[in-house]
């Protein structure tokens, strides 16, 4: 590819690249704590103010997506450290789920609302599972949230404008097979598997 936009593309390759490469080290030398998730999330927002690599004009919800388009862009060999981006439009939500690997978001464009639960229950019971809201957090330009593998979020873009997102995974979403989705209602969960159309 020539001209301005493969410039940009090699731009962004080396840029995501030294970020993964910055993250890496900083979980080989710390593990995974909150404290270390914290920095990874700094290191992620230097990535998201370069927006002339990252925008929902260059990473749109594509046709036939529905509400959200789940771009990756980054993983090794394992299928760990593996950074997505996430375009999505206004309705665009997930149901409570954890990730079983510890994660990093933060945003780019746009503004998305993510709520935190509680687990309350001893989780002795397969496919039982009691869960109570505990508080909610914005993620827009500039701010981040971070999640350790058995922190428990749910998604919901509410603005009426294109949202983008960097998701930053321990392990890929699509080798996380005991991913659960719950249900606040019923008391259960379920299996949660990745989105089935990723694009890279």
């Amino acid at each position: 590819m020539e001209g301005p936009a493969g410039l940009l593309k090699v731009q962004r390759e080396t840029e995501v690249n030294r970020c993964t490469n910055d993250i890496r080290a900083i979980m080989s030398l710390n593990g995974v704590t909150r404290s270390a998730l914290s920095k990874v999330k700094a290191r992620l927002l230097e990535l998201a103010a370069r927006q002339e690599l990252f925008s929902a004009n260059i990473f749109p919800v594509k046709d036939g997506d529905g509400t959200s388009s789940l771009y990756l862009l980054s993983e090794d060999e394992k299928h760990e450290y593996a950074l997505y981006v996430v375009s999505e439009r206004q309705g665009n939500m997930s149901p409570p789920h954890d990730h079983t690997t510890w994660a990093v978001i933060v945003g780019v464009e746009g503004e998305e609302l993510n709520k935190f639960y509680d687990r309350l229950d001893d989780g002795k019971d397969e496919g039982q599972a009691e869960i109570s809201e505990s508080h909610t957090e914005t993620v827009g330009v500039g701010t981040g949230v971070t999640l350790m593998p058995e922190d428990i979020h749910s998604i919901h873009c509410l603005v009426d404008q294109p949202t983008l997102n960097f998701h930053f995974y321990g392990r890929s979403i699509e080798h996380l097979p005991q991913r659960k989705a719950f249900n606040m209602v019923d008391g259960t969960y379920k299996y949660f598997p990745a989105n089935p159309h990723i694009y890279k």
